[in-house]
């Protein structure tokens, strides 16, 4: 079976800050902090695991109006002249991370989770036998604590 795949990507690289965005800077990991999340787990005996967040930019919800021009093959002869409004993130907007990081926080924040006032990029839950860690880079996660049943719930 033959698949073919597409991906609607926006040109990010003509947008202007100011105009197109104001702020895009997400927080993401320092590689000091995932050795030491490793360091810990390691000590601890813990288990490590790592997700990478399949179309994670396309969950960011936009907190400007952003609108697009009609990608090519699908513009309608009856609309050429129209834009579409976008109503969440796209892979290449320059705000895209930014999303994702806010819409990840929510979540994170939902579930119990609260985050470092040192490092913003990694989450906290529990204590003792039930802590979770989360350290963020991006779209991947390195989840680790000494309770395996909790870091298997936590990722579905």
């Amino acid at each position: 079976m033959l698949k073919h795949k597409a991906r609607l990507v926006a040109k990010g690289y003509a947008q202007i800050q100011g105009v197109d965005y104001d702020e895009v800077f997400a927080p993401v990991a320092r590689l000091e902090t995932v050795r030491l999340l490793l360091a810990m787990a390691a000590q601890g005996e813990w288990e490590v695991h790592h997700m990478d967040v399949k179309s994670a930019f396309l969950n960011g919800e936009l907190m400007e109006e952003v609108y697009v021009h009609q990608p090519p093959g699908f513009t309608s002869p009856n609309s050429v002249r129209k834009f579409l409004k976008l109503n969440k993130a796209l892979y290449g907007l320059k705000q895209a991370p930014r999303a994702w990081n806010f819409r990840l926080d929510q979540e994170l924040v939902k579930l119990g989770f609260s985050r470092s006032e040192e490092e913003h990029a990694v989450y906290r839950k529990g204590a003792d036998a039930s802590l979770l860690l989360v350290g963020v880079y991006v779209d991947d996660l390195v989840i680790c604590g000494p309770d395996n049943a909790n870091i298997v719930s936590f990722k579905q």
